[in-house]
Parts: C-alpha cells; structure tokens; sequence
C-alpha cells in the first residue's frame, strides 16, 4: 500500500513538473517551439513520459489551461459567489476573472491570438468558452431573477453580452486599464450591469 502511495505521488509529481515546464514554454517561447520534445526537455523527462501523461500537443495543451483554470479557482466562481446577492456575486465573479485574465495574459495573449490560425487552439479555447459561457448564463439567471424592472433585452442577448464584456479579448483590449485589474473589474462590471438592468 505504501509502495502505490509513493507512486501515485511521483506519477502526480512529474504530471506537475510537466504541465509547469508546458507553462513555461506557451509563456515565453512562440508557438512552433511547443513541441512533446520541448517540453519533456524542460521537465527533464522522455517524450514517452509526456505522452504517457497527456497523450498529444493538444492534451498538453488541455492539462495547461485546465491546470490555469483549477489553480485560480475559476471553476468554483458560482459556488464561492452563492451566498451573496446577484449583484455582489456578479462584481466578485467580474472581479475575479480580470485577476484571472490578467495574471494569464502573458500565457493566454498569444494563445488567442493563435486560435485564428490553428484548429486545435481554436478547438480548445472554444470548449473552455463554452464552458464559461454555460457559467455566465447562471449568472444572468440569478441577475434577472433579482431584477425588479422589466428587462429591456432578450436574455439570450444579455448573455452574449455578458459573455463578450467578460471574455479575454475584451479585457486585454482594454490596454493600461488592463494593467489593473481591479479598474477594469470596476468598469467591467458597470457595462455588465448595464446590460442586466
């Protein structure tokens, strides 16, 4: 039994160094330098140990963002944000995603911007989209249901709203208001309101 528990222990730690060394790289080298040998050069294991763990580019690929993802707590924004009000949980969410894209953007930048060119980025950022656009819809429902006015946009035009004004794109189109978070998180969330009544 011990013997299993050091195992899974190191297969979890080489995973880690891995996906660290991938960071790295998507960070601070271009594109056609991210490569299954790159990476396992900078984690100081084999190719076959890379693929073992993730199977492909686009699995390393996947394991970074979802790494990103689970470290920042982002896939706990609406169960972190339930016991306050929709408003509140609407500026914290809002909040918490500026500091998110913002301590990425280094990571995420070329990322996007290589999405227009390469199916499988392209692929991947969308799936993650979806998936946080399935997260602004529960927003918007709580939005609207504490609401006391009559909505003046249909919700599905809130929702792409709400999804555009918090995406990536829109916050590193913000320039030296993106240099801080926290100003963007207040504007962010004024347009966001704007849009939920």
């Amino acid at each position: 039994m011990a013997t299993h528990g050091r195992r899974a222990a190191a297969t979890a730690g080489t995973r880690r160094g891995i996906i660290e060394a991938a960071r790295e790289l998507l960070a601070t080298r271009e594109w056609q330098h991210f490569t299954i040998e790159a990476v396992a050069s900078r984690a100081g294991v084999t190719r076959v140990t890379v693929y073992n763990q993730v199977r492909s580019k686009r699995g390393l690929l996947d394991a970074v963002l979802a790494d990103l993802v689970d470290r920042a707590g982002m896939d706990q924004l609406l169960a972190d944000t339930e016991h306050l009000s929709a408003g509140d949980a609407c500026a914290e969410i809002v909040r918490r995603t500026c500091l998110f894209w913002h301590s990425e953007r280094r990571l995420l930048r070329p990322l996007f911007g290589l999405a227009a060119v390469d199916h499988d980025v392209a692929s991947i950022l969308t799936q993650r989209e979806e998936w946080r656009g399935n997260q602004m819809q529960r927003l918007v429902g709580r939005l609207t249901a504490e609401t006391t006015s009559e909505p003046s946009l249909d919700q599905a035009d809130v929702l792409a709203g709400v999804t555009a004004v918090t995406s990536f794109a829109t916050y590193d189109a913000l320039g030296a208001i993106a240099d801080d978070p926290d100003r963007a998180a207040v504007l962010l969330n004024r347009v966001v309101r704007s849009l939920t009544g």
